[in-house]
């Protein structure tokens, strides 16, 4: 038997596949905010085609229920946008950690983490085990040795154990404080569960160590060039 493929979009049917197809769409977006858009979309679709063309009760009731999930979510994330208020020290953290992110998750981000001041000598990373936290430096420094070689260093500003905290690897080296320094520190479990609840967060963050690695390269090259230069 030949399918009839005209009454696929006879009548009202267009509408039940593009409830469908609004759906489906949905379920490809990687931020949030449009895929509670999409479904809300989905929804009302969906109950237009029910309740129009399939006189279905049932169906108008769970597409309801789908539109009010996605409804109440939108308002959420809305009042946890507008709740987003930072401190100037904050705002620094967001440009070197998570640019570019929205305010709700950088929010959030800020709220898994604590500030703290923290003494000469405290130890952030050590060579060859697995990196605990996540440190930023809103001031101060750290040093960070090799084989018990100082090879470089991390002023105010910079990251510290961002190299491996998403994979599990060991540290690449011993960071060590060297003044006295205030730091925003976030266990290093609690942010893998972040990175993969939120895909968002994760490419902020993902962007944030590449730019921290990158300025640490450019800081590394002109010190060595200086250290040539003196040496001459």
């Amino acid at each position: 038997m030949t399918p009839n493929v005209d009454g696929l979009f006879a009548g009202g049917e267009w509408v039940g596949h593009l409830s469908y197809l609004l759906l489906v769409l949905s379920m490809l977006m990687r931020r949030i905010g449009p895929l509670r858009l999409l479904a809300v979309s989905s929804a009302l679709a969906g109950i237009a085609y029910d309740a129009i063309w399939l006189k279905n009760p049932v169906g108008v009731f769970w597409e309801g229920m789908l539109l009010a999930v996605n409804l109440g979510q939108l308002a959420y994330m809305r009042w946890e946008t507008r709740r987003a208020t930072f401190s100037a020290a904050e705002v620094a953290f967001l440009q070197a950690v998570a640019p570019g992110l929205a305010r709700r998750l950088q929010r959030r981000l800020l709220d898994a983490g604590v500030w703290s001041d923290e003494p000469a000598g405290t130890v952030l990373t050590s060579e060859g085990e697995p990196v605990t936290n996540l440190t930023y430096l809103a001031s101060g420094e750290a040093r960070i040795s090799l084989a018990g070689v100082e090879v470089a260093s991390c002023p105010g500003g910079a990251l510290v154990g961002e190299v491996t905290v998403l994979t599990g690897d060991p540290a690449t080296g011993t960071a060590r404080l060297s003044v006295a320094s205030r730091t925003w520190s976030i266990d290093a479990r609690v942010l893998r569960r972040l990175a993969e609840g939120e895909p968002e967060i994760l490419g902020a963050l993902r962007a944030g160590f590449a730019n921290n690695l990158r300025e640490k390269l450019v800081a590394s090259n002109l010190a060595a060039a200086e250290k040539r230069g003196g040496a001459v």
